[in-house]
This record gives structure tokens, C-alpha cells and sequence, in this order.
């Protein structure tokens, strides 16, 4: 289950979030199982967060960095994932059929 204060943060926009990531370097954020499908998250930083079977399904993710991310599980169909940066992130059994992801 994800930390409620972490989504309500993540809730408040990516300005909003990515501040809060600079500001907290040494904490892990948790969107364990959190449906976020549909969201415009352009150019979020989800460096190292907990986001197994997270649901971004329609997302827009593009220029979002997942490194080290622990993607297990996720819903990714149908995002958009141009210029993401998965270095080092678990994508295992994630779904990402029919992913956007072309350079644009």
C-alpha cells in the first residue's frame, strides 16, 4: 500500500514532487500499488522509489527518470515513455505493451 503523504505530495504536481525529492535525497518514496493512471508526470524525477505494482497506465512519463526504481509488476500500457531513464530500475513482469516509446 503506498505512503498516503507520498501521494499527496506526488498529488499536488511534478514541480511540487521533484522539489520534494531535492529537499528528501536519503528517503524512499512508497506508490506501492497507487492507481495513477492517466496523470501527466513530465520530466518526474522517481529515482529509487518503491513502485511495484503501481498503475500509470495512459501516463504521460516522458523525460521521467525511474533509476533504480522498483518497478515490479507496474502497469505501464498505453504511456508515454519517450527519453525515460530506467538505468538500473526492475521493470520484472511489468507491462508495457503498447508503450509510446519513440524519441521525439
Amino acid at each position: 500500500m503506498a505512503n498516503q503523504e507520498h501521494l499527496d505530495i506526488l498529488k499536488q504536481g511534478v514541480g511540487v514532487w521533484n522539489k520534494w525529492r531535492k529537499n528528501n535525497p536519503g528517503l524512499t518514496p512508497d506508490l506501492t500499488s497507487a492507481g495513477l493512471s492517466g496523470f501527466d508526470f513530465l520530466g518526474i524525477d522517481l529515482t529509487g522509489s518503491d513502485l511495484k505494482r503501481i498503475s500509470l497506465e495512459k501516463s504521460n512519463l516522458v523525460g521521467a527518470i525511474f533509476t533504480k526504481a522498483d518497478l515490479r509488476l507496474a502497469n505501464l500500457k498505453e504511456a508515454y515513455l519517450s527519453g525515460v531513464n530506467f538505468s538500473e530500475a526492475n521493470l520484472s513482469w511489468a507491462d508495457l505493451s503498447t508503450a509510446f516509446l519513440l524519441r521525439c
